[in-house]
């Protein structure tokens, strides 16, 4: 039974016909040649979608080789960034970040957030591979790595406002954003860019667990 309320079709089929507008648009792959990894270049971002991250229906792998949607993080707020686990460069440094902003978050809160890494790389980045990234870099169990299919990576990359290119050579050149949702999955606040000031996550996290 559809029990979405006309207002929430409404939003759910603007946010939908957005997402593919852009993806029409979107050069998703094989342009351009293969980077150095330590300077590969920044991708900028674009404006990310509105409505509810929770009304995208796709289904993801995590680390443990569960089918997971985004609606399984209803009800508490959470961070979200995309990467790559083969990355050397821009990755390392994005999920250092990531790591740095749950800390604080943690120390002036008190509340551990949960943090999602939604991988670009459809063919290397199956489970096994993210339990042993998630391994490696000791992140903890607030953390949730996920495997898509192509085409729905493509689509939350859109809606996130987050741009990628797949290189000759298999690596790939994309923007490092991190985002804050709130428990309805609406995008409340982002940064853009590596070692960004991040003050404004964890006010607004703060903010939302005053609620």
């Amino acid at each position: 039974m559809n029990s979405k309320t006309p207002k929430q079709k409404i939003v759910f089929m603007i946010m939908s016909i957005s997402i593919l507008f852009t993806m029409i648009h979107c050069d998703d792959h094989h342009s351009g040649k293969g980077h150095d990894h330590e300077h590969e270049p920044l991708l900028a971002a674009s404006e990310p979608t509105k409505g509810s991250l929770l009304e995208l229906k796709n289904q993801w792998t995590n680390e443990e080789g569960k089918t997971v949607q985004f609606v399984s993080w209803k009800g508490k707020p959470f961070l979200i960034s995309m990467f790559y686990a083969s990355c050397l460069s821009i990755c390392p440094r994005l999920v250092a970040d990531l790591e740095q902003v749950a800390k604080k978050i943690e120390s002036k809160t008190g509340k551990v957030p949960q943090v999602i890494l939604v991988s670009f790389d459809s063919e290397k980045d199956k489970p096994e591979a993210l339990k042993a990234y998630k391994q490696k870099m000791g992140l903890g169990p607030n953390w949730s790595l996920l495997h898509g299919e192509e085409e729905t990576i493509r689509m939350l990359s859109v809606v996130l406002g987050i741009n990628y290119k797949k290189m000759e050579n298999g690596d790939f050149n994309h923007s490092a954003v991190i985002t804050l949702f709130d428990k309805e999955g609406k995008n409340v606040a982002r940064i853009e860019g590596i070692g960004a000031e991040v003050d404004n996550l964890i006010s607004a996290f703060a903010d939302l667990s005053k609620n």
